[in-house]
């Protein structure tokens, strides 16, 4: 996990104060690296890093020019199978000057050229210059865990790990994307390329994009075909192949030069993955869990994994770290959002940020079981989709005159069945690729319409989500659902608030269920092997019953958050009031006060559970205050 940045000309010359430029940019991104620096400076181009040293701690500075002086790198992640493609290098001659996965990719773009990232596996952005070509490369790891964002400006393209270093480019001024506006509240991300930042992009995952001066090419490399199951295969030899893949994934990620440990939650996603590292590892797994005091988890909608975690650090005999949190929520969500570049409100990031705080005191790099979900039918929404198909058998005038109007009119409170019945109830009767969207949104079309003071095309809102869709439909309605959340709400909220959590107190975060080799096995399981007789995740528990109890294994999913809505109502209460008071709400013009009061309300009075909505307003303004006031 490290920080790059760069600019490049292919034709003309690079600012005179090129080198302050590079070393502002590095600045500001130093805590993705504060292990190292490196700054490199020629005719067409700037590059600048940060280091976090985890592998070859002593000969991995960059940037790194290769062996043959033709190409320069500057990298940000990890590639796993480093060691094997280096043996393969040699035996074509090729020479190595350190033991670094950085070299191996420089090299390796030398000897096969853009076929590199086809042998790569890992997690990782990088920019090589060739120097021959007056070329530059940029690419992506295949799901996007490592970010990667650009921008034009004056002939320049200029890149880095995270936007606030593209910032410090000269004439490059940030200005709301005011476009995306409507996405953003709708997803609490904007689609890729877009960001909320007006002419900053990101790369996609996946994506590879050449600079020179014959122009700009963009193109993915990896192209999955995630269309058809096989039924071929039984349960048992089904259990058998996830089993194998994940000891060699696990067993894959676990190479470092610095301590390493694993994020335990209590789920079966993380305890799968520090059962698979305790049969590779003869050393007791480092873990880390985090919980919230009893009085927040009461008054909301969250459910407290803590008992599953210590049954599961009890089971797998770890050295268990449990960090019982009682934040300074006003003070921490401002030095979030800095850190986020974008005013992502997950209030899972608050998590992320706090267990990889604790556990940077002993370990730099941590596994976590983020993606499991999406490649084995884990998220409720999988479900809610199958149960509409059953829901409609319901006569059509029982579920318009009596059913959802008994439901829609119940106050949530902290109700969580009744918030998901709601959700559920309003998308229902809507057709396939209609219910879904509305299962991923926060807001209906009225709602929307009645909160921002702009016009928007309801439709385009999910433009990008149709078009994924079109693109990875697959043979099974259940499948392509997983497979339009894997390219889109993977990477641009969850792996995005991971990164940039991590990166915040400089921890490497590794993730095995996005191996992409394993992506395309579990794309064959047939769904009915994923949710099976209503039980999600089917195969993957059947894997994780091996090394864990039933009572873990087949446990309700409690998901992973904080306890924002409690926040709302105590201690987080009079900084709502203040970041979505009238005077501030009318000023920024975006927003219709009324219906925000409106939100404010009903949560207050528990009439509704609208933190999520209510968070998100709030990071968009203080965002606003920091990156555009």
């Amino acid at each position: 996990m490290c920080g790059i940045a760069g600019f490049f000309h292919p034709e003309g010359s690079l600012p005179e104060n090129s080198l302050e430029i590079l070393r502002k940019m590095g600045q500001v991104i130093e805590h993705r690296g504060p292990d190292d620096y490196g700054e490199s400076l020629s005719d067409h181009c700037g590059f600048v890093f940060r280091r976090l040293a985890i592998i070859d701690l002593v000969h991995g500075h960059q940037p790194m020019i290769s062996p043959s002086q033709k190409s320069i790198i500057v990298f940000n992640g990890e590639i796993y199978n480093f060691l094997e493609l280096r043996k393969e290098l040699e035996s074509r001659g090729a020479i190595f000057r350190t033991n670094s996965d950085t070299e191996v990719i420089v090299v390796g773009y030398e000897v096969w050229g853009m076929s590199i990232l086809d042998k790569l596996r890992g997690i990782f952005a990088f920019a090589i210059y060739d120097f021959e070509k007056r070329a530059l490369l940029l690419a992506r790891d295949h799901t996007g865990v490592k970010p990667l964002y650009y921008a034009f400006r004056s002939g320049h393209l200029v890149f880095a790990s995270e936007i606030k270093a593209i910032l410090k480019f000269p004439d490059i001024k940030p200005n709301l994307n005011i476009k995306c506006l409507p996405q953003f509240l709708s997803f609490l991300w904007v689609p890729a390329p877009n960001t909320l930042f007006d002419d900053i992009f990101i790369l996609e995952p996946g994506t590879i994009m050449i600079v020179s001066t014959e122009g700009i090419r963009k193109k993915r490399y990896w192209n999955p075909d995630l269309s058809c199951p096989d039924d071929t295969i039984n349960e048992k030899t089904w259990v058998e192949i996830i089993d194998s893949e994940l000891r060699r994934i696990v067993d894959e990620q676990m190479i470092s030069d610095v301590p390493l440990g694993a994020f335990l939650s209590g789920g079966v996603d993380s305890s799968t993955i520090v059962a698979f590292m305790n049969q590779v590892s003869d050393q007791a797994i480092t873990t880390y869990t985090i919980g919230f005091n009893r009085r927040d988890l009461k008054d909301d909608v969250m459910l407290s994994d803590l008992e599953y975690a210590r049954l599961a650090g009890k089971i797998l005999n770890v050295n268990y770290n449990e960090i019982i949190v009682n934040p300074d929520v006003t003070s921490l969500l401002e030095k979030l959002i800095w850190h986020m570049d974008e005013p992502l409100s997950d209030p899972a990031a608050i998590s992320t940020y706090l267990v990889c705080k604790a556990a940077k005191e002993e370990c730099s790099v941590m596994l976590s079981g983020v993606g499991g979900d999406e490649i084995f039918g884990g998220y409720p929404r999988y479900l809610a989709n199958q149960l509409a198909e059953e829901y409609h058998q319901i006569p059509r005038i029982l579920r318009e005159y009596l059913v959802s109007p008994l439901f829609l009119r119940l106050p949530t409170g902290s109700s969580r069945l009744l918030r998901n019945a709601k959700k559920f109830l309003r998308s229902a009767d809507l057709s396939f690729e209609e219910r879904y969207f509305g299962y991923l949104t926060y807001y209906t079309q009225e709602d929307l319409k009645a909160l921002l003071n702009m016009d928007f095309n309801w439709p385009e809102i999910f433009g990008g989500h149709r078009q994924m869709l079109e693109k990875y439909r697959a043979s099974d309605d259940l499948q392509s659902l997983m497979n339009l959340d894997l390219m889109t709400f993977l990477p641009y909220l969850n792996l995005m608030y991971t990164d940039k959590m991590s990166s915040a107190v400089a921890v490497e975060v590794r993730v095995p269920y996005l191996d992409h080799r394993l992506i395309e096995k579990a794309a064959k399981i047939p769904g009915h092997f994923k949710i099976n007789a209503k039980k999600r995740k089917y195969i993957f528990k059947k894997v994780a019953e091996k090394y864990l109890p039933h009572k873990l294994v087949w446990r309700k999913k409690a998901g992973f958050g904080a306890p924002i809505g409690a926040w709302l109502k105590g201690r987080a209460k009079e900084m709502m009031l203040d970041l979505l008071s009238e005077e501030t709400i009318k000023k920024r013009g975006y927003f219709n006060f009324s219906f925000v009061s409106s939100l404010i309300e009903d949560h207050l009075k528990e009439k509704e559970y609208n933190a999520n909505q209510l968070w998100q307003l709030m990071a968009f303004e203080i965002w606003h205050r920091i990156f555009l006031d």
